[in-house]
């Protein structure tokens, strides 16, 4: 069974925390506690470069182990799927990060001691969205001269509006939800201008060919007049896009005699292609061996690791007489205070990098905070909170947040005693409703004009799939 454990500390409630907030506390509380004792867990964060990719599919390690797999399954997949993840620059369905990224690990550090963590952030190539498959398997249908003479009786090679919808009467029979791209000639009138022209056919309840619709996506073959300016395209046949409006486009590839479809989302900008080719990032223990930590979506220790990793930090309405709240202290983790000889107030924030929650099933969020020097009463509640957002960019207060709620132990709030240094547990604080979803989280030191100001602390921050209690100790 798993057992959780927090970067080499235990986890426990009542804790006492060797830690400061505010220079003016700091020697009360070094006299009080004694010298403090650094933390020997180290957390690397790092981005696998182009090169990294290559290296990792020429692995000594990694090709052997590729080769045993397709011995024991009897493959021939494995091999060849590692090859890819160096020609590609990502990793696939078959040769996965959790699989060959510990080699490397191994290999760029080999100094580190066990209880280290490695954040990896990588590609992968997801694959084009799903729904993309049926379009991915239209025929295409030309019209022949043959075609154009049995319409008219003579040597007239074009459709009109007059006659367009008979198009329909040259197309072959095929299977039930069908799609065809019908190219033929085409002239908005008798004796003006010829142009191609595409439309995409459906074969419905095996009975009739009808322009295909959808109301869920629009669908366009691309004119052969935009073939290779389809970002173009897109901007001059949707002038007033929406952010997150969809539209798929499909070209006709000669040699697989199939339509190519691609999908394009508007971010209230520019149209991007969807490329299947995504970022994650997985966490790495070091036992062992370096090994995946499949149930881990992010882990931050801050305090002891030398660095406070990718967290952001954000201030505003800081009254006169304070620079910042948030500060990160590498053997006390986030510090946030208002208090600089005497209470002022302001507001500050520290964002966590993204965090996937890709497959989770019930992830939660953990960390261990002290509060001291705050109000006695739940003023201190609305002080100190914890944030969700899935839209935050660059800025706190331009993002929407979802604020958690504490959890409560015998009735009382999450949020740790105002007037001393122990840390506790904040529980697993529920995420799920956020599952298969890319989240930030945000911590908010906010006081008002005449309150008192705490010192709050957070360490041990910790995203993972929820384990049950009576789970802990096997």
């Amino acid at each position: 069974m798993k057992a959780r454990y927090f970067l080499g500390a235990a986890f426990v409630l009542g804790t006492l925390s060797l830690c400061t907030s505010c220079d003016n506390y700091f020697d009360e509380k070094y006299m009080d506690n004694g010298d403090p004792q650094k933390s020997v867990v180290t957390t690397i964060e790092y981005t696998l470069t182009s090169d990294d990719y290559k290296t990792i599919a020429d692995n000594k390690t990694n090709r052997r182990f590729a080769a045993d797999l397709d011995s024991v399954g009897q493959t021939d997949l494995n091999v060849p799927a590692l090859a890819l993840v160096g020609e590609k620059r990502c990793f696939n369905d078959i040769a996965t990060a959790d699989q060959y990224v510990p080699a490397f690990i191994y290999s760029k550090y080999p100094q580190f001691d066990p209880g280290s963590t490695c954040n990896i952030t990588y590609l992968v190539d997801e694959g084009q969205p799903a729904y993309l498959e049926r379009f991915n398997q239209t025929i295409q249908y030309e019209l022949k001269s043959k075609d154009y003479k049995n319409l008219y009786g003579d040597d007239t090679n074009y459709l009109t509006p007059a006659n367009e919808s008979q198009v329909t009467l040259f197309l072959p029979m095929v299977e039930d939800d069908y799609l065809c791209g019908v190219k033929y000639n085409y002239a908005e009138a008798v004796g003006a201008p010829v142009t191609t022209k595409e439309v995409l056919y459906l074969y419905r309840d095996g009975v009739v060919w009808e322009v295909y619709s959808s109301t869920d996506v629009d669908v366009h073959i691309l004119p052969a007049s935009a073939n290779g300016q389809a970002l173009k395209w897109l901007q001059n046949t949707y002038p007033y896009a929406v952010a997150d409006q969809v539209v798929v486009l499909m070209t006709y590839d000669s040699k697989t005699k199939l339509y190519v479809a691609t999908e394009y989302v508007f971010d209230g900008t520019t149209w991007n292609a969807t490329t299947g080719i995504v970022e994650e990032t997985m966490s790495f223990m070091l036992g062992q061996g370096w090994a995946a930590n499949l149930s881990t979506y992010y882990k931050q220790a801050v305090a002891g690791e030398g660095n406070l990793g990718k967290i952001q930090l954000f201030h505003y309405d800081l009254e006169d007489g304070i620079s910042y709240i948030w500060r990160f202290d590498n053997l006390y983790g986030m510090r946030g205070s208002a208090y600089v000889g005497g209470p002022h107030y302001g507001e500050g924030w520290f964002v966590t990098p993204k965090i996937k929650l890709k497959n989770a099933t019930e992830p939660v969020l953990l960390f261990d905070h002290a509060l001291n020097y705050g109000p006695l009463d739940e003023t201190r509640e609305q002080q100190v909170t914890v944030w969700v957002s899935t839209d935050f960019v660059d800025d706190a207060r331009s993002a929407t947040w979802t604020q958690l709620p504490w959890n409560k132990w015998n009735g009382t709030t999450g949020v740790p005693d105002a007037n001393s240094w122990t840390y506790y547990s904040s529980g697993a604080m529920d995420l799920s409703q956020w599952k298969n979803q890319t989240i930030y989280i945000g911590f908010r030191y906010k006081t008002e004009a005449g309150q008192t100001c705490p010192t709050w602390e957070v360490k041990n921050i910790l995203v993972e799939e929820h384990v049950a209690e009576e789970q802990l100790d096997n």
